[in-house]
């Protein structure tokens, strides 16, 4: 027999060399990740705080209002508290559900003040900004 033997000249290469990420890769690229998250969340108090200041003017110049003057309408009266939204005489239907329902978005209760024939609605923001319906710039 005879003894032949191959040489191999080049050492035998992969040809579909597969390679994945590093756990050091993959760990740099989550922490970029945290950081870029953590930049743009600083601002996500700005941008919420300011819809709970118009949902408040909504409230003072909209909602209540509507309220108070359906209890009005049916009652023949203004209500002496918000708290008479709640319960009403007999006969009539609550026009709020609860108590929560007449609390600002701070979760603060809404301020009312009966006049002679009128009435005021407000609150005050976290920042001191007085909310009112009886305020021409809201």
């Amino acid at each position: 027999m005879n003894d032949q033997r191959l040489e191999l000249k080049e050492p035998l290469k992969l040809k579909n060399k597969n390679r994945g990420f590093t756990l050091v890769e993959i760990l740099i690229v989550l922490a970029l990740i945290g950081i870029v998250a953590g930049l743009a969340m600083q601002n996500l108090g700005g941008i919420f705080g300011g819809g709970k200041e118009k949902a408040a003017q909504t409230w003072v110049n909209a909602t209540g209002p509507a309220y108070i003057n359906s209890y009005l309408a049916l009652v023949g009266n203004y209500p002496t508290t918000l708290n008479d939204l709640l319960s009403p005489p007999s006969g009539v239907t609550p026009f709020v559900n609860k108590a929560s329902d007449l609390n600002d978005p701070w979760g603060k209760p809404y301020q009312y003040t009966l006049q002679a024939n009128s009435f005021e609605l407000w609150t005050t923001s976290p920042e001191g900004k007085r909310l009112s319906n009886k305020d021409p710039s809201n």
